[in-house]
């Protein structure tokens, strides 16, 4: 063997054996979805390799986008820790979410049982049911990854391979790319926890139906135990909407592949109940209803929200966000940003991209102002936020008012720049600043778009955001040639507007 193929050979075993050692620097899973227990999932996995001489195993006590204590280590049973010879190591529960693991540079193995968070959509379970996992032995599972998995408080920033075995029929729907094994065995990869936690899948026999949006993947993917083939009807209702969300966006969108999960399940009783929750490149979608076609249209509304969650807080967040404690997270004071100002691109998106016309959109910011009235307006909105877990029944504002902050941030901005930049543009800005893997540092955001926009944009945030002055609609609206009446609570267009309105408010909404 001459000297060039014994240094490619050495080459080729050092690049294993540093690939085999870099695998061991991350948490390795394994799920089984079919030999279940009274309903429970079997769990197991080999921690990353380490040194320490004991750590702490932690299961999500809450999880971002929601703000109460949803405990989801209360699923968690049987909790067995074992070393390489099988011998088993000391272990104690430190409380609902937690366990202390002894010896745990020695261990080999940790496995436990997990129950599922709800079986049915009927049932009463405490805190919202699309934030937790069910299990129905050979026809579905809905997994949300903090109700099985967890990480230790000392190993917060390794890698995940999930192993998930399954029946060879069923499908993985998620936003990760799940790669087949074999026939009965899945694998996925995340880069850390964040990013398996932000990434439910739902497994079943497939239903589905890819779109493409640009260069955007987009899974629509549906169950029902009887109805089959649905998600193409789904699909084709959502489509128009995210094509204009994409117009809307700049004509680009800064993800490679969303997903919609929709579990659906019927009932005898009239109306429908929706339970669903937002993740940065997908959402989950639970819905009861006794009458399955009114769900397209439910889902069109739902979708546009929640798909304009890429922007925020996926590409542009604080580093509270980044950081997420899944024991005892630190609030951002933010939330007119990640929700409000989502919610504020879902109303005007329709008026902009022409799929409404200006009455309906005046009869949305008229329900936005009702809603308002509601809560307590005399509250600061990033106080409140920072204290959204203590303030839950403030909650609820941040759809109502949060919106119409954004709204005059909107009409704020087309006033200084003479029409040519809003709230579209400085979104678009602010993703370039930081985007998925850089965060903006909570106390300093307001100061860095008064720097990227105009001086006169830092009052407004003190005034009205981190202040308490009523929000002036009325003056604000009048501004692109709209009156609003606060005895009537109707907003209406102006009889007579000037030049300088019709032009702000071509910029605002026509343009």
């Amino acid at each position: 063997m001459n000297a060039f193929i014994k240094l490619f050979f050495g080459l080729v075993l050092f690049s294993n054996y540093m690939f085999s050692q870099s695998l061991k620097k991350n948490y390795e899973y394994n799920i089984d979805l079919v030999h279940m227990n009274n309903d429970q999932v079997k769990v197991s996995f080999t921690p990353p390799k380490n040194n320490l001489e004991k750590g702490t195993f932690v299961i999500p006590k809450l999880v971002p986008g929601f703000y109460q204590a949803m405990n989801f280590g209360q699923y968690v049973s049987d909790v067995v820790t074992t070393g390489k010879n099988g011998k088993k190591i000391r272990t104690e529960r430190l409380d609902k979410n937690s366990w202390t693991i002894h010896d745990l540079k020695h261990v080999k193995k940790i496995s436990y049982w997990v129950a599922d968070g709800w079986d049915s959509l009927k049932e009463n379970t405490e805190g919202a049911k699309s934030a937790g996992s069910t299990f129905k032995k050979d026809s579905v599972f809905v997994i949300n990854y903090n109700s099985l998995v967890g990480y230790f408080k000392e190993i917060k920033e390794a890698p995940y391979e999930i192993n998930i075995r399954k029946k060879k029929d069923f499908y993985a729907s998620s936003a990760l790319d799940y790669k087949r094994k074999n026939d009965s065995t899945d694998m996925v990869w995340a880069k850390d926890y964040r990013e398996l936690v932000d990434s439910p899948v739902l497994y079943c026999v497939p239903d589905t139906t890819w779109l493409k949006i640009g260069t955007t993947e987009v899974l629509v993917s549906f169950y029902n135990k009887k109805e089959r083939h649905y998600s193409k009807k789904i699909a084709d209702e959502i489509e128009t909407i995210l094509k204009n969300q994409q117009a809307y966006l700049g004509g680009k969108l800064p993800v490679e592949k969303y997903a919609f999960l929709i579990y659906y399940e019927p009932s005898t009783e009239k109306g429908f109940m929706g339970d669903g929750l937002e993740h940065s490149r997908s959402t989950v979608c639970l819905y009861l209803s006794e009458n399955i076609n009114f769900l397209p249209d439910a889902l069109n509304r739902v979708a546009s929200h929640e798909f304009f969650h890429i922007i925020t807080p996926l590409h542009i967040h604080s580093g509270e966000i980044q950081h997420y404690d899944f024991l005892n997270p630190v609030m951002s004071k933010h939330l007119w940003l990640y929700e409000g100002m989502t919610e504020y691109a879902t109303i005007h998106m329709p008026i902009k991209q022409k799929m409404i016309s200006l009455s309906d959109f005046e009869k949305k910011l008229e329900e936005k102002i009702e809603g308002m009235k509601e809560f307590d307006n005399t509250l600061s909105f990033t106080e409140f936020s920072k204290n959204a877990m203590q303030r839950q029944d403030q909650y609820m504002n941040v759809y109502q008012k949060g919106p119409l902050l954004g709204l005059c941030l909107d009409i704020r901005l087309r006033e200084l720049s003479g029409g040519k930049m809003g709230t579209q543009n400085l979104m678009q800005r602010l993703m370039q600043k930081y985007g998925e893997n850089k965060y903006f540092n909570d106390d300093d955001l307001f100061d860095e778009i008064t720097k990227m926009t105009f001086p006169e944009i830092r009052t407004y945030f003190k005034d009205y955001i981190e202040g308490t002055k009523p929000l002036p609609l009325k003056e604000y609206l009048t501004k692109v040639g709209l009156t609003y009446d606060e005895t009537t609570g109707k907003v209406s267009t102006l009889a007579n507007p000037d030049a300088q309105q019709i032009a702000l408010r071509k910029a605002w909404i026509d343009q």
